[in-house]
């Protein structure tokens, strides 16, 4: 096993199983005495890894019995999340602790000055956290994605070829990885969620827009140019998709949809969705059956899926899902309904939560960390300071 691969695997056992002891690391990757000694030595000198002598267990003699843990209060993961409406930005340690975050609208025009305005909003928040070393900079996004060569097209924002990662990069002096937002998400989900790591996952998105990711033995897999898409799934409702057909999944269950409908029916005055969620919480009726609507095409469209891959586990999230949390009955009622495999209760809500995007931005970087540690780390000594 090469040097990185052997770092990898030491920081991996930590990460999901840790505090471990030198002894209990070996046992658990196979690795020798002498290279376990020899990753922990280096990615404790690195500062990723740290002895925690006050958990060693009493009577324990030696260093092989010595608690190691990750080391979370030196290095931190910038995440972007560029969104249709909005763009947010956070800074998570190395558990994926979202430390601090900030949302903006997403700026209109063309790529290269949107990049620029966010670098400047990006630069300026970093400067809240002098103390911490920012490893890079995790940059997710819908559309289609070249991880690559770093290049994003992006429909809804007008975005073709655009090198978002090296402009990123150029204005920030910080490494940049690009990814898909929803395998971002769903990395979170693996890396940072509390389901088995060995089982099949579907991780079922949906906000402005819609998306699956779909992982196996706690690997994402990818297809080429990403994971697919779910936007045009037909789920027999009457609305008409810019692509000219009727019923297409985004443009049924999408906020941009859902608040336009809401203008439409006299709900609210403009195509705003929080404004058809506080309408909904006075109990309009309009507003509880656009949102009801719009969770039962949701469900519909999670057990159409489910069998079609028969995942161990299906989990939710974005806003349209959890907000707000009085129509996930509807949402489940129609998956039960529509789904016919047997042993239908596998599904759950993400435990991130609202800072759901922000954390799964910097996921992108911190799981580029957990699989090639030395490189990582390397690029993040070569970064000039902020």
């Amino acid at each position: 096993m090469t040097r990185a691969r052997s770092a990898a695997a030491v920081l991996a056992v930590i990460r999901r199983e840790g505090p471990l002891s030198r002894a209990a690391i070996g046992e658990l990757t196979g690795l020798s005495p002498p290279t376990v000694s020899r990753q922990v030595a280096a990615l404790v000198d690195l500062g990723v890894l740290r002895e925690t002598p006050d958990l060693v267990p009493a009577g324990a003699i030696g260093r092989p019995r010595m608690p190691i843990s990750l080391d979370e209060r030196v290095f931190a993961a910038c995440g972007v999340h560029i969104g249709v409406s909005t763009t947010t930005y956070g800074l998570a340690d190395l558990r994926g602790t979202l430390l601090d975050s900030d949302t903006i609208p997403t700026p209109s025009g063309g790529a290269e000055d949107a990049l620029a305005h966010i670098a400047g909003k990006v630069r300026a928040f970093l400067r809240r956290w002098p103390r911490r070393t920012v490893l890079g900079i995790g940059l997710v996004s819908g559309g289609l994605v070249d991880r690559g060569r770093g290049l994003l097209d992006h429909d809804r924002l007008g975005w073709h070829g655009v090198p978002a990662a090296d402009l990123l990069h150029r204005a920030t002096g910080l490494p940049v990885h690009l990814d898909g937002h929803v395998a971002a998400m769903a990395n979170a989900e693996l890396l940072f969620g509390r389901g088995p790591q060995g089982a099949g996952m579907l991780y079922f998105y949906a906000r402005e827009v819609v998306g699956v990711a779909f992982a196996v033995d706690g690997v994402l897999h990818r297809g080429p140019g990403g994971g697919g898409s779910v936007a045009h799934l037909p789920i027999g409702s009457d609305v008409r998709c810019p692509c000219g057909l009727r019923g297409c999944l985004e443009a049924t269950v999408a906020d941009r949809s859902v608040a336009e409908a809401a203008v439409r029916a006299g709900v609210v005055p403009e195509p705003d969705i929080t404004l058809v969620r506080a309408a909904a919480r006075r109990e309009d009726p309009a507003a509880v059956r656009l949102l009801t609507d719009r969770a039962t095409a949701l469900g519909r469209a999670v057990g159409l899926l489910r069998d079609a891959v028969n995942p161990d586990r299906v989990v939710l999230g974005g806003q349209a899902i959890t907000d707000p949390a009085e129509r996930l009955p509807d949402l489940l009622r129609a998956y039960n309904t529509t789904t016919t495999l047997p042993g239908a209760d596998i599904v759950s809500v993400t435990r991130l939560g609202p800072s759901l995007q922000a954390t799964a931005a910097c996921t992108g970087l911190l799981n580029r960390l957990f699989d090639d540690p030395l490189e990582v780390l390397d690029q993040a000594d070569q970064t000039p300071a902020r």
